[in-house]
């Protein structure tokens, strides 16, 4: 078991009793060599990139040493499909790229280049697919999509009084306790990004502050020189202030493993602990979640959890119930849901540094915000990794991709252009016309 939160040493299996219960993290069999294909030249350099992601992000056991997450002892949460399956085959939308008519399954394979999706309207699956050799069984990388998972335990944990959002970061992470540019700012401040660290999250420039990120985590190959994971890139690091805590947006991914440093410090457990029993084991989850670290022991929440789509959908449904799982237990408080849809002129404002042309949209508790006059949020992934919500509709798309680049303004058109046309879809089949 690893007490210290300095995560010294390496992690061993781990084995002990939380809250009544007989929880077991264990490290994942699969050897984290750092290839994952010889023959073809595959490894830490370059597993996250087009051609390869197409079958790597099933595959990421191989680059970083990951922890296997119980779904628990509890019987699994059946999915419930609906009786007329949508077909997207059927469903014709206006490519983003050429203008031209094609399906909205052609944008989905060539386009969004999508390896898994699953669409729920009402408590119901209405679509299930599978490309790319991804299999339901199979788990796939979250990517930044894994970020909200850390919003809401850091939520759960606020719940059972550990920690409050006012509290100082430095209250619960050493490794920022004795920088200046630290000495005010809060959890809800990292939260919602708000913190104003100085940090470039520019994913083409090898040197940018999350290239740099990167190579301390084992994400790319280390280089001599390099701080030896999270906490140390951390305390070589985040150093300094662009603008004043609470002021401006500013997406950078380390946030969300410092949130995971603050619920250690606050619970004295290990995340993959918390996470594990507050978290996963409630879930409903089928499969166990993967947990990828740092080579030293620490999660890397920003963008390494793992899962199988029908844990994801069971995730969304958990979003979509406000928190309230299959059995009826409010893992998540409903009161959590509803904040972040909340128009929130401070929020936005902080948004407009992001995006100046966004209306009724924020960053809230590690959730990208869409629309808040339409109830609309999402967890978000490069390479097309996501769960968007409607409220409204009752309805929830999630899925898992392959785009060639991390992020493209082809594939968010794409992305949206598949929603815009199945929620039209939906619509028109809900109106009074169409009932019989």
């Amino acid at each position: 078991m690893k007490s210290s939160p300095s995560r010294a040493g390496a992690f061993p299996a781990l084995a002990f009793m939380l809250a009544g219960n007989a929880i077991a993290v264990e490290p994942s069999p699969v050897q984290a060599t750092g290839v994952i294909n010889q023959e073809f030249g595959v490894d830490a350099s370059n597993w996250d990139v087009a051609p390869f992601n197409a079958f790597t992000f099933t595959q990421t056991e191989k680059i970083f040493p990951t922890l296997l997450i119980s779904p628990g002892e509890q019987p699994f949460a059946p999915l419930s499909y609906a009786a007329n399956q949508l077909d997207l085959a059927l469903i014709m939308v206006t490519d983003p790229a050429t203008g031209t008519s094609i399906s909205a399954a052609a944008l989905l394979n060539d386009r969004i280049r999508n390896s898994g999706l699953i669409l729920i309207h009402k408590g119901q699956v209405i679509h299930e697919s599978y490309r790319n050799g991804l299999r339901r069984d199979v788990r796939h990388i979250g990517m930044s999509a894994s970020k909200s998972f850390i919003g809401m335990l850091t939520q759960i944990a606020m719940q059972k009084d550990l920690l409050d959002e006012d509290d100082l970061v430095s209250k619960y992470v050493p490794e920022v306790r004795d920088k200046m540019a630290w000495a005010d700012v809060t959890v809800r401040h990292v939260l919602d990004m708000r913190d104003g660290m100085k940090f470039v999250e520019d994913y083409e420039d090898p040197n940018s502050d999350v290239r740099r990120q990167d190579r301390a985590i084992g994400w790319r190959t280390r280089q001599d020189g390099d701080p030896e994971g999270l906490r140390d890139f951390v305390r070589q690091n985040l150093n300094e202030k662009s603008y004043p805590a609470g002021k401006v947006f500013n997406y950078a991914s380390i946030q969300t493993d410092i949130l995971g440093m603050v619920i250690e410090g606050a619970s004295g457990k290990s995340l993959e602990e918390f996470f594990e029993a507050e978290f996963w084991s409630r879930l409903g989850a089928e499969f166990p979640a993967g947990m990828g670290t740092d080579g030293f022991g620490q999660p890397i929440v920003q963008g390494a959890i793992s899962l199988t789509l029908p844990d994801l959908a069971r995730t969304a449904m958990l979003v979509l119930n406000k928190g309230q799982n299959h059995r009826g237990e409010q893992i998540v408080s409903q009161a959590f849901f509803e904040d972040l849809l909340t128009p929130n002129e401070e929020l936005s404002d902080a948004f407009a540094y992001y995006d100046p042309g966004a209306s009724f949209a924020h960053y809230r508790s590690q959730f990208w915000v869409n629309d808040t006059w339409n109830k609309q949020f999402l967890m978000n992934g490069v390479h097309g990794q996501i769960a968007f919500f409607d409220y409204e509709r009752d309805f929830a798309m999630v899925g898992f991709g392959s785009y060639p680049v991390a992020v493209s303004p082809l594939l968010t058109a794409s992305l949206f252009t598949l929603l815009e046309a199945v929620l039209t879809e939906l619509d028109e089949a809900a109106s009074p016309d169409n009932r019989h």
